[in-house]
């Protein structure tokens, strides 16, 4: 049997240098050690994955980049690019759960979707009116629903498509368990 039959569906695995952590390789940020013949010297991050030099995964999160960071293996710059693209790719996702028509928008229909229990994640937007900040929070909080204050309302809007929105409740399990993965719950 050949390797390339072998191997077809198989996602490659990469193992994190801060928390040891064994993750799929999209999942994970490439640095790189540049070495001779290039450019650039000293610690880079990697996009095309294709980049000449010793190279190392890093997770996608604060912990693991502020480890790199502090043991010293990328630089003040590197690590700024790096949270910049975390939070960029955070709310990525949001489209594709609106796209499943699992998302509800807005004050009222996020409302409802708490209140009917099929709520599995809520973003709250940060330029939110206090109230409606506090009313959400506390129905979050009675009902042990993760949530988290992020984003303006304007791009909660343009990421699904919509105008403004305040709030948005995410009710596919699956969808809101990554959603829990890349915020870590209430704030």
């Amino acid at each position: 049997m050949s390797t390339k039959k072998k191997n077809v569906g198989r996602k490659p695995m990469r193992k994190c240098v801060c928390c040891e952590a064994e993750k799929p390789k999209g999942d994970m940020i490439r640095i790189v050690l540049s070495g001779r013949n290039t450019s650039v010297e000293g610690v880079v991050k990697d996009d095309t994955g294709k980049q000449h030099g010793r190279g190392a995964y890093i997770c996608r999160n604060d912990k693991c980049i502020d480890k790199a960071f502090a043991d010293g293996l990328i630089d003040e710059t590197v690590r700024d690019i790096c949270r910049q693209e975390m939070e960029k790719g955070k709310l990525q996702m949001l489209s594709l759960v609106m796209k499943s028509g699992r998302l509800s928008a807005g004050e009222y229909q996020c409302e409802e979707s708490i209140k009917k229990g099929v709520s599995y994640f809520v973003i709250i937007a940060e330029d939110a009116s206090d109230n409606t900040r506090k009313k959400f929070v506390d129905k979050c909080e009675y009902r042990d629903i993760p949530y988290t204050i992020y984003g303006k309302k304007e791009e909660l809007g343009r990421l699904i498509g919509k105008a403004e929105r305040s709030v948005v409740s995410i009710e596919d399990e699956q969808f809101g368990i990554q959603f829990i993965r890349r915020f870590g719950g209430n704030e």
